[in-house]
């Protein structure tokens, strides 16, 4: 099990190691870590830079203390903004700095600020106050890095207000780079943000496609709101979340695609429409010109894979995936993974790309074969011998090629890939040993399947 302790035990340590053994601050520091961690203790929470100040406090806990005092005075602005940037740079360190600073009740103080200097705006729009309200925003952004524990409803409804009424484009930018930090690994700030109605204010900022900064950080949003990555919840609501926006804004992301082709956004434009397609209904409302887009980003590997596993996500509905392969990807798709042989990661993709396009298609894994896919194949499976996920992709992906279309063995033999799935099988046995044994069945080479359940002759009484 793992130990903890309080930031005081720490500071407690750190002085008596200097008081009663004469250390200087350095070493008293390294003798105290070393001492906790022989013991087992997680100091990741831990402020181990004491960074002290004139008195017994931190400075990230003279800072809050000064902006709290500025705050309730309403004294000289410039003297407020001076100080949200020490904290600002108190709470980038790390995250013991942040945590430090939230038991301090930074997050009140810079949440009253925040509605305060919001009103402030709303009444007098000039560049003044403009810029005062985007440091609050930033400094709540880079207090809740990694601790959006912090949120509560107050937070929420000042999100939602100012995605209602502030056009100003470097607001709301700073805006949704703080809801992007809240909805990370925290999934009842989704469920509360999703809850504000947030998808109108989503579609509203997609039309602002001129703005790339902009449409960045919205499609960031988006993306977040269908994770589920919180480890606390049992149960989340990615699903229904991503079932709702892909409702509203999938036609919207594809009318964006067919004006951003080109890096950066095409890959976040890609990569958030695959976050979305959760339904067989949603895959047929999307069509991409896959076989344009994918020729103007030939030589771009992560487009490339954004691109890929877009079409694994379309090809969840079957009549969606014939429409793609009529479109005339084949070929291009085949060329990439040559292309981009070099890059595990977008191998993987490709590799799992081919294996949805092929599910029960056996005309399609006639058409991949004619196209040189099975040399690319084995060669990429040589290349990534001692990567987990291109050896797996690759397994399904020659699965399905040859499982409904046997005269395709006799090709693949031929290019070595028994001795290569063989090899896969020697370091990957524990993880994805059947899916190998699979594919070696499919192609009808030589596989023994160990017995799962096997009796030993005795006789079952009566």
């Amino acid at each position: 099990m793992v130990r903890v302790i309080t930031q005081d035990t720490y500071d407690e340590v750190v002085k008596e190691n200097m008081e009663e053994f004469d250390m200087t601050t350095e070493e008293a520091i390294k003798e105290a870590v070393a001492q906790f961690e022989a013991q087992g203790v997680d100091l990741s929470n831990i402020i181990k830079d004491l960074a002290l100040s004139s008195g017994n406090n931190h400075l990230i806990s003279v800072t809050v203390e000064k902006l709290k005092e500025i705050c309730q005075t309403k004294d000289d602005d410039d003297l407020m903004l001076n100080e949200l940037d020490t904290l600002m740079a108190e709470c980038k360190k790390d995250i013991a700095h942040r945590i430090r600073a939230g038991k301090e009740g930074a997050y009140d103080i810079l949440n009253d600020l925040l509605d305060t200097k919001y009103q402030v705006y709303m009444q007098e729009k000039n560049k003044q106050n403009e810029l005062f309200l985007i440091k609050v925003l930033k400094c709540l952004t880079v207090l809740m890095d990694m601790q959006p524990d912090l949120l509560d409803n107050k937070g929420m409804e000042i999100m939602k207000s100012i995605l209602e009424t502030i056009d100003n484009e470097n607001i709301l930018i700073a805006t949704l780079q703080w809801i992007s930090t809240c909805c990370l690994r925290h999934e009842m700030n989704r469920q509360g943000i999703f809850a504000k109605n947030i998808t109108v204010h989503l579609k509203e900022l997609l039309k602002k496609s001129e703005n790339k900064k902009l449409l960045s950080e919205t499609l960031l949003v988006i993306r977040r709101l269908t994770l589920d990555d919180d480890i606390r919840v049992e149960f989340g609501k990615a699903h229904e979340h991503a079932r709702d926006l892909g409702v509203n804004l999938l036609d919207s992301l594809d009318d964006l695609l067919k004006e951003h082709h080109r890096p950066p956004l095409v890959g976040e434009l890609l990569q958030t429409q695959t976050a979305l397609l959760v339904r067989h209904e949603l895959c047929a409302r999307v069509r991409p010109a896959l076989a344009a887009l994918l020729a103007d980003n030939y030589d771009d590997a992560a487009v490339s894979s954004a691109a890929a596993r877009l079409i694994t996500a379309l090809a969840g509905n079957d009549d969606v995936k014939r429409q793609i392969v009529k479109s005339g990807v084949v070929p291009i798709i085949v060329s990439l993974l040559k292309r981009h042989n070099n890059n595990p990661s977008t191998t993987a993709s490709i590799l799992k790309c081919i294996s949805a396009l092929c599910l029960r298609e056996a005309s399609h894994g006639k058409m991949f074969v004619e196209n040189g896919a099975a040399e690319a194949i084995v060669e990429s499976l040589t290349v990534h011998a001692d990567v987990a996920a291109v050896q797996k992709n690759g397994c399904w992906a020659v699965r399905n090629m040859v499982a409904r279309y046997r005269d395709h063995n006799a090709k693949f033999q031929e290019l070595g890939i028994e001795a290569a799935l063989n090899k896969a099988y020697e370091k990957f046995a524990q993880d994805f040993g059947f899916d190998i044994k699979s594919a070696l069945r499919d192609l009808e080479c030589d596989v023994k399947f160990d017995e799962q359940w096997k009796g030993k002759g005795i006789q079952i009484e009566q």
